[in-house]
């Protein structure tokens, strides 16, 4: 599939940001191709809000390959809790989201490809409904699987290639504990097995190695490093602030807005409030950040 010089852009939610799949199969192509792989996810992201900056946060990097993975944040996964089941029209809600992603996803597939890049379009990985985990099990799996189906559709009309990660994980849930306690997000083995089943079903490997712990090369772990200081101010602003991005208010305007939301939080460690004041410290030097991975990746 792939050929040396190739670009391949990571395109998608939180589980693609995290990065951790995405650097165990770049470290394991690089020893069979002079390739250079861009991860452009960001937490948070669904596809009906990244459509809109794909073309800033992804193909701008001129890529031959586009591997997406959207879903879990598209069909509103928090909505299905049952502290959220007297939102005011929340059926309509949910169905009004679960259309536009599919309208969404469509336009964006048929960028890329105008765009001329080839498409790897992973279908998203399971919602964890089985793990006996003390957070609520929110039972949105059948929702996740409608949205798959209607992902295939558009995958077989612009002939994207296909990693199907929901049939491939889902029976290992019985056995092992491959997220987190949120059940939306894969833990480092359960990264591991992504990229083990993404590099088989591309075709990369015939076999599955699941046992063999991953293990950061040098150059890798520096490059996965640098990567993670800007991604959650990618978060605040492709996703917290969405918003205000669209109406391309200044850095200035947009940290305002930001040290207003920083200031509602008590206990500023969590998530949320952290990435607000690294977005406060660094947006300034995004471009600069982002520069530090483009050269730990082109070495």
């Amino acid at each position: 599939m792939f050929k040396d010089r190739d670009i391949v852009c990571f395109f998608g939610d939180s589980i693609t940001a995290n990065g951790t799949w995405i650097a165990e199969i770049y470290q394991y192509l690089r020893t069979k191709y002079k390739i250079k792989c861009f991860n452009c996810g960001n937490a948070g992201a669904s596809a009906y809000k990244a459509v809109d900056y794909l073309h800033s946060n992804c193909l701008n990097y001129n890529p031959d390959f586009v591997v997406t993975m959207f879903g879990i944040n598209d069909i509103v996964h928090w909505l299905y809790s049952k502290q959220h089941k007297d939102f005011p029209n929340r059926q309509k809600t949910l169905d009004d989201y679960f259309n536009l992603h599919i309208k969404k996803y469509e336009e964006m597939i048929k960028a890329i490809k105008e765009n001329g890049a080839e498409i790897i379009m992973c279908l998203p990985v399971p919602y964890d409904e089985i793990s006996n985990f003390d957070s609520e099990n929110l039972k949105c799996q059948a929702r996740l699987d409608e949205a798959i189906e209607h992902q295939k559709r558009i995958a077989q009309k612009y002939c994207c290639y296909i990693v199907d990660f929901r049939n491939a994980i889902m029976p290992h849930l019985h056995n092992v504990q491959l997220y987190n306690d949120d059940r939306v997000h894969p833990n480092d083995l359960g990264h591991h097995y992504m990229a083990q089943i993404f590099l088989n079903q591309i075709g990369e490997k015939d076999t599955l190695d699941f046992d063999t712990p991953f293990i950061y090369e040098e150059w890798n772990r520096l490059r996965h490093d640098a990567e993670k200081k800007y991604k959650p101010i990618d978060y605040v602003e492709f996703c917290d602030i969405y918003e205000y991005w669209v109406k391309n208010l200044t850095n200035e305007e947009k940290k305002k807005v930001v040290k207003e939301r920083l200031e509602k939080y008590e206990d500023k460690t969590q998530y949320i409030p952290s990435s607000y004041q690294k977005y406060i410290d660094n947006i300034d030097i995004r471009q600069r950040l982002i520069g530090e991975v483009v050269k730990l990746t082109i070495f």
